[in-house]
């Protein structure tokens, strides 16, 4: 294999052009684990500019990652299944569990609205100031546009957490447990992790607005923060072993698979939305551009953080790709778009195509 396809040495180029500072990946053939990868330390500075006074541990496969928005995959998966226990799908108007929905120009929205992107909800919610309750998100989080339209929303997921939370009788990360980490045997993932496994989280940013400080043990994304740290859109940790069990869960044929069947058919089949460059299936996007290196048709998700998780659906390989792109501070995504990308391409000419 040549050198620029050396799996190992793809991440030590991220890792020495400054791409990110730790990486964990994993790459899967047929449910078995061809290529476990690691590389730096679980947190090298302490603010923007000022190494870390102190030698972290190593990162390696067991290092929990802030999922950030790869959270709503099991959003999702924990959704479906209370509907899937009901009895019921993602037709269900949201209305019939969640009072605000309730308003004439809410009634038409359905769960699948919520979990394609398509409720019509904006793109972030700017109020910020810590809400535990999400009181003010409930009555100030308001759609901007008709449902229909595909508008990639964490606003929207937020409400999908709280849905499953009104048909569930739960909070989200007691459902998520119950749903989807527990059957797939995801123990090392969840929502606020305890601060004794600090030292094994990967620090995010150092943040000022808010006046977080350097984030490490806690969620990155500030809504979720705000919202105290489990919500539908973020604030999933989780580690790359645990991560591949997930993907391999999409992978597999509705029916072998840990999750209900009918979950399985909802987060790999697209749905009708306009075009923005990839498709859509309820939860994970299909066919984004850095999973290139896969067999078509390919489910995968990505995190601001510097995370990214993708599988072949019936097919033979599963990629999890973690890192915390954002520590210290927050850069443009393109160089780790870019690094995803010779992720799959290395991985497709080191095992082959396997089309």
């Amino acid at each position: 294999m040549r050198n620029e396809n050396d799996i190992d040495a793809v991440l030590r180029a991220g890792l020495d052009d400054g791409v990110f500072p730790a990486a964990a990946l994993l790459i899967a053939i047929d449910g078995e684990v061809v290529a476990e990868h690691a590389v730096g330390r679980t947190r090298t500075w302490d603010a923007a500019g000022a190494p870390a006074a102190e030698a972290w541990p190593e990162a390696d496969a067991t290092t929990r990652f802030d999922l950030a928005s790869i959270t709503k995959l099991v959003t999702a998966a924990t959704l479906l299944t209370l509907l899937h226990e009901r009895g019921g799908d993602a037709s269900l108007p949201v209305a019939q569990v969640l009072p605000e929905f309730a308003e004439p120009s809410l009634q038409n929205v359905t769960v699948a609205h919520l979990l394609s992107h398509t409720a019509g909800f904006p793109p972030e919610w700017h109020d910020r100031s810590p809400d535990p309750g999400a009181a003010r998100f409930r009555t100030g989080a308001r759609p901007v546009d008709a449902p229909g339209g595909h508008r990639y929303s964490c606003v929207g997921y937020i409400w999908a957490g709280l849905a499953a939370e009104a048909l569930g009788g739960a909070s989200l990360d007691v459902l998520a447990e119950r749903c989807v980490l527990a059957p797939l045997g995801m123990r090392e993932s969840g929502f606020r992790p305890p601060a004794v496994l600090r030292n094994r989280v990967a620090a995010t940013e150092f943040q000022t607005d808010p006046a977080r400080g350097m984030v490490q043990g806690e969620v990155h994304d500030e809504t979720a923060w705000a919202l105290g740290g489990v919500a539908g859109n973020a604030g999933l940790f989780g580690t790359a072993r645990d991560l591949l069990r997930l993907a391999e869960a999409l992978r597999q044929p509705p029916g072998d698979s840990a999750l209900p069947a009918s979950v399985v058919r909802a987060m790999t089949t697209p749905v009708a939305v306009a075009d923005d460059g990839y498709g859509q299936a309820l939860g994970p996007r299909i066919d984004e551009t850095w999973t290139g290196g896969l067999r078509r048709p390919v489910v995968s998700h990505t995190g601001f953080t510097g995370t990214a998780a993708a599988t072949e659906p019936r097919g033979r390989r599963s990629v999890v790709f973690l890192t915390n792109r954002v520590h210290p501070q927050r850069t443009s995504a393109e160089p780790i778009q870019a690094m995803r990308r010779r992720v799959t391409d290395a991985a497709a000419a080191a095992w082959g195509d396997h089309r």
